[in-house]
């Protein structure tokens, strides 16, 4: 096995620990947690939630690193990223979307990540969800 795939997989692995705590904990169990009774116990059960941080810090922290070398096997270096010069690419749109919506998903996480933010949650889940789609485009093309 190349380099190239323990990256992907590494990568893959990152994205499905980050997206999909983010859907557990969003769609499933906050929800779940406004049914408990008593309110003391939904109380510390958030709490405790918020106290262990869970999977998106660390799953960003192997998705940065294997992003960029991804990129920089495409051939996109911090240069292109920084002049936005990877624009005129085919596949330039979708990676400058798919940053763009990481850059978002990263500031609503360090902003809103752990407040009552029932729009917001969903802006999120919709952020996540057109990174995959931009993902599938980058790397299998749009035919």
């Amino acid at each position: 096995m190349s380099l190239y795939h323990v990256l992907v997989a590494l990568h893959l692995l990152a994205v499905a620990l980050w997206i999909g705590h983010m859907f557990v904990w969003s769609i499933l169990v906050g929800p779940a947690l406004k049914r408990v009774e008593p309110e003391a116990t939904a109380a510390f059960l958030r709490e405790r939630m918020v106290y262990l941080g869970g999977l998106g810090w660390p799953a960003l922290a192997v998705l940065v690193p294997t992003g960029l070398y991804l990129l920089w096997l495409r051939g996109i270096g911090p240069g292109e990223l920084v002049t936005l010069g990877f624009l005129d690419r085919p596949d330039g749109g979708p990676i400058a979307l798919k940053l763009a919506l990481v850059l978002w998903m990263i500031f609503y996480q360090s902003i809103w990540g752990h407040r009552p933010a029932p729009i917001a949650n969903w802006v999120n889940i919709a952020a996540a969800l057109v990174i995959l789609a931009c993902s599938v485009v980058i790397v299998r093309g749009w035919a």
